[in-house]
């Protein structure tokens, strides 16, 4: 079973002028406009796939012999809000149990073409999966199911830009997007992204940020251009999809988010918040949610969150071995 959510508009006044947008970066339109970079890298202008990045975390790295049952089982809920100043929702997200893939998308590009863009990336990502099997392109160092991911990621980029080359009114429009696919059988959680929707990792008390946003002010970029994103799905015909590879451990909790929930509500609050309701996603979920909005709510805020836990089964061997253990000692 899978749960999408474009988030309906909803009637209010204008746009708040102390709204917070996601905006494109000037080079994604101009290259021209666009400050010297603080370091040596290009940016992102051609937007091919060459040069995206592959992460591993600790104990990531390297292959694993695919289980007989499930290793770990997982919990999801979602939660999205338009905000406090902003007129509609643009974000979207996806809960699918059964693929164990779940999506957050923060659309841009106006009212109607950032919500567009949003959907038509959930839906072209799960569209994708339920549709299978995946024909991906062979990566040095991207397992199979990561590069299913990106590759789903990239055929919803595609979707997008070809249908605001068929609609003037969608013209530009983009989101970014973050998504976890697990993998039961084989203990990995692969992380795609582009943009600023980020993945947090809650473990041993400890909230890190997995992922790494690509905006201007990454690349050493202050001022006004700082929070602008340099990637963003449907801006062009072909995208960078950065990956992080984790492995999950029982009791993690992941949290993946659009940029309306981090630019208002610091990292330390969030995790506190998640600690203290982690037994209850649906809550933990509503409550990060206020907190954005308690905090001026300046921008759509959307938060998924997937507990991960020990499966019966394994717990039960588990405890079976450790039985046999103490007998023959």
């Amino acid at each position: 079973m899978s749960v999408r959510k474009a988030a309906p508009a909803r009637p209010s006044d204008d746009e708040a002028d102390d709204a917070d947008l996601t905006r494109m970066s000037p080079s994604m339109k101009s290259p021209a406009t666009l400050p010297q970079l603080a370091n040596s890298e290009a940016p992102d202008e051609t937007m091919t796939t060459s040069g995206s990045l592959t992460i591993f975390e600790p104990d990531a790295e390297g292959d694993e012999t695919t289980g007989s049952s499930d290793l770990f089982l997982l919990t999801a809920a979602a939660q999205s809000d338009r905000g406090m100043r902003r007129r509609n929702n643009e974000d979207a997200y996806l809960l699918d149990e059964a693929q164990s893939l779940f999506v957050v998308a923060d659309g841009m590009g106006g009212s109607a073409g950032g919500a567009v863009a949003s959907r038509i990336a959930v839906d072209s990502i799960e569209h994708v999966f339920s549709t299978g099997p995946i024909e991906t392109v062979d990566h040095p160092r991207r397992p199979r199911r990561a590069r299913e991911l990106v590759t789903a990621i990239e055929i919803a980029n595609e979707m997008i830009h070809e249908q605001a080359a068929k609609q003037p009114e969608y013209h530009g429009m983009g989101t970014t997007i973050v998504a976890a696919r697990f993998v039961r059988r084989k203990r990995r959680a692969f992380i795609a992204h582009v943009g600023d929707s980020r993945c947090y990792r809650l473990r041993g008390g400890q909230l890190k940020l997995l992922t790494t946003d690509h905006t201007l002010g990454a690349q050493g970029i202050s001022g006004g251009f700082s929070g602008y994103v340099r990637r963003a799905l449907g801006v062009r015909s072909r995208v960078k999809v950065d990956v992080v590879v984790d492995r999950p451990q029982s009791d993690d909790l992941y949290l993946l988010c659009s940029d309306g929930l981090n630019k208002m509500v610091p990292d330390e609050e969030a995790k506190a918040l998640l600690e203290s309701q982690q037994s209850d996603l649906d809550a933990a979920a509503r409550s990060l949610v206020e907190a954005a909005n308690h905090r001026g709510g300046k921008d759509n805020v959307t938060v998924v969150l997937v507990g991960v836990r020990e499966s019966k089964r394994r717990s039960h061997r588990m405890r079976a071995r450790l039985s046999e253990d103490r007998r023959s000692s």
